[in-house]
């Protein structure tokens, strides 16, 4: 996981590890991400992509839930947003020096059988479309079946209100786990790329060009005397 470095003893079984999942990600044609933390889901979202499998996102909160759909890469077809892609920070280790109940998901009772039987039903609706997981989200045509009429990108859901949305989400040319940036660096360097994501958690956000879009930013203040501008420092 990004920012959780491995000790030189574990480097191998890791190694096997990563193999392991590569292969799982390439024998099958649907992956289902139901881990706890953000830095767990990032080697799968970037394998997905990588192998062009559909991944299936279920992320829990306490009363909120998002499932959504990524990995399918086309060429010709817009690409839709991974799980990382509204992120302008990489992820890294949520998981140390944390209390139980902040590295896992507290959430009311209900919440985990309401998102992963949209989660199924999400797969289901992919099946029944012509396009299969390349279905743009506003799209019902490609099937007469009635079971399936629409295919969402993602579903988000709130038990505060007891409401569901469906939103739309653009891919970000400089994510840290689908982006063009990514994926080259992976395709080159395999396990030693992997092993600097592991133990530089800034790591992603200079090959992404975050760290630089970031710094940018820094460089800018907001002056009382010009409300409308910016001003470099």
């Amino acid at each position: 996981m990004p920012g959780h470095p491995i000790a030189p003893a574990e480097e191998k079984q890791v190694q096997d590890d990563v193999t392991k999942l590569e292969e799982l990600v390439q024998s099958h044609d649907v992956i289902f991400m139901l881990t706890d933390s953000r830095e767990s889901r990032w080697l799968p979202t970037l394998l997905a992509a990588r192998y062009n499998r559909l991944l299936i996102n279920v992320a829990l909160g306490f009363d909120t839930f998002m499932v959504m759909r990524h990995g399918i890469r086309l060429a010709g077809t817009p690409n839709l947003s991974c799980y990382f892609c509204q992120d302008v920070v990489a992820p890294t280790d949520s998981l140390s020096d944390r209390t139980l109940d902040e590295q896992c998901t507290v959430t009311r009772p209900g919440l985990a059988a309401m998102s992963s039987a949209l989660a199924v039903e999400l797969v289901v609706s992919v099946l029944q479309h012509s396009q299969r997981g390349a279905a743009l989200p506003d799209s019902s045509g490609g099937t007469e079946n009635r079971l399936a009429q629409t295919v969402p990108h993602q579903i988000r859901g709130f038990l505060s209100n007891f409401q569901f949305i469906s939103l739309l989400g653009q891919p970000y040319p400089n994510c840290t786990a689908c982006s063009d940036k990514v994926l080259a660096a992976y395709a080159e360097n395999g396990f030693k790329f992997l092993k600097l994501v592991f133990a530089d958690p800034h790591y992603l956000s200079k090959v992404t060009g975050l760290q630089e879009m970031l710094e940018g930013v820094d460089a800018l203040v907001f002056t009382d005397s010009d409300s409308d501008g910016w001003c470099e420092t």
